[in-house]
């Protein structure tokens, strides 16, 4: 069915770009939000997202304008979109929707079928609503993709047991030190990812510190989630702790490093330690792994990039459910494009009711300000039941057949006599 879906997008992730590139144009949840109000004062366009997570930048776009998102982005970051542009894939209409399908399931994320894109797609669209920046269209995709997801996650098998961040970590860590049951660990951040880190860290017996700042975003320090059985210690204490880690985890998103090579130097742990930035961009200088006794990993370290083959039972039946929401986005977009008609015809059905009902109301005896009343609730009645029909022709007629349809209930609505 030949539709128009008036979206576009531009994506920076981790299957064409290192760590060091997509750093480069990541944002903070602020800066994203700042950002997506510059674009729309700046651009023709109805409506954009700015997704970002540890893997991918991606911004996308509701506009009919020939605007190129990879301009956009690359304009919000001060960038060169010739330095860049290999880096980039830019997608549009269907093909845009269907990529955030696939995305919101895991398909496309290093760790295959990892559950945390779903809770980053949902977060990006409520920025952009709570921004003013989200117009119908981008709406009805975002929520098709999250509505698509946890459908695939309820009925398909796609993670591996170990499909999370959080047990990557344990996982590393294990096949370095083995026995976890004792082991100081230090966990900077205490958002989502460092909760979770903490949690899996000491399920496994690891004795855990995590960071907490006094206030954090405007929300007060007894309103943070703490994981049970986790010592908290002031941000502003992380350095002093080092010496005493044999283990410093940090997942915050900081614009900043939380840990300077020139500010930790003279605070290290006289034994071997092992560092892990999850952070994009990255927390810890990339300096400090170059320091004796650390070794460093990132992101990109911690998580293999496994690709789906190894699961290819799992996508193919991922795949045949994101094809039924697919369908329908397309059906409701191809629907989308008959509304200004129907709003026609449901203008014309009440100037039609309007006219009729001038003598029998005339005949009544009421006061001129209840009649009028009386005839605005009736018109209302009249714009939902007809509009009831209307709207439901998207489901109980063939798509083949709205045109058509529409086409003629429309001129027979402008035949009526009563209005000539």
């Amino acid at each position: 069915m030949d539709t128009n879906l008036n979206i576009k997008m531009v994506g920076i992730d981790h299957n064409k770009a290192s760590i060091e590139y997509r750093e480069l144009f990541s944002f903070t949840k602020a800066g994203a939000a700042e950002a997506m109000k510059v674009l729309k004062e700046r651009y023709p366009i109805d409506g954009c997202v700015i997704l970002s997570t540890c893997n991918r930048t991606e911004l996308w776009i509701s506009t009919e304008s020939n605007l190129s998102p990879c301009r956009m982005l690359c304009a919000l970051k001060e960038a060169d979109p010739a330095d860049y542009r290999e880096l980039f894939v830019e997608r549009e209409g269907v093909n845009a929707a269907s990529h955030l399908l696939e995305l919101a399931c895991g398909l496309d994320s290093r760790i295959f079928g990892e559950d945390q894109i779903i809770s980053q797609v949902r977060e990006a669209i409520i920025l952009s609503r709570k921004s003013h920046c989200a117009d119908m269209v981008l709406e009805k995709v975002f929520q098709t993709a999250i509505g698509a997801a946890k459908k695939v996650k309820s009925h398909v098998r796609l993670a591996a047991p170990d499909g999370s961040t959080a047990l990557q970590v344990v996982s590393l860590l294990k096949e370095t030190l083995g026995d976890l049951k004792g082991v100081s660990c230090l966990m900077i951040g205490n958002g989502k990812m460092g909760q979770l880190v903490c949690s899996a860290l000491m399920s496994c017996g690891a004795e855990v510190k995590m960071t907490l700042r006094k206030v954090m975003h405007g929300t007060r320090q007894t309103e943070s989630e703490i994981p049970e059985g986790c010592v908290m210690i002031p941000y502003e204490n992380r350095i002093q702790e080092l010496a005493s880690s044999k283990v410093v985890i940090s997942a915050t998103r900081s614009p900043h490093y939380t840990l300077k090579r020139n500010e930790v130097e003279g605070f290290l742990s006289r034994e071997p330690s092992i560092w892990i930035d999850l952070a994009v961009p990255r927390d810890i200088e990339p300096s400090i792994g170059g320091l004796s006794g650390i070794d460093l990993y990132d992101i990109d370290h911690l998580t293999r990039g496994e690709s789906g083959a190894a699961n290819e039972t799992g996508r193919k039946e991922a795949m045949k459910i994101l094809r039924d929401y697919l369908d329908e986005l397309i059906q409701w977009f191809a629907f989308r494009e008959r509304v200004p008609e129907i709003q026609d015809i449901l203008k014309l059905s009440v100037e039609d009711v309007s006219k009729r009902l001038d003598h029998p109301l005339e005949a009544i005896e009421l006061p001129e300000e209840e009649k009028k009343l009386v005839q605005a609730e009736i018109e209302r009645a009249v714009e939902k039941a007809v509009g009831k029909l209307l709207f439901g022709l998207k489901d109980t007629l063939r798509h083949s057949l709205w045109k058509e349809c529409l086409g003629a209930v429309h001129e027979a609505a402008n035949k009526d006599t009563l209005k000539s």
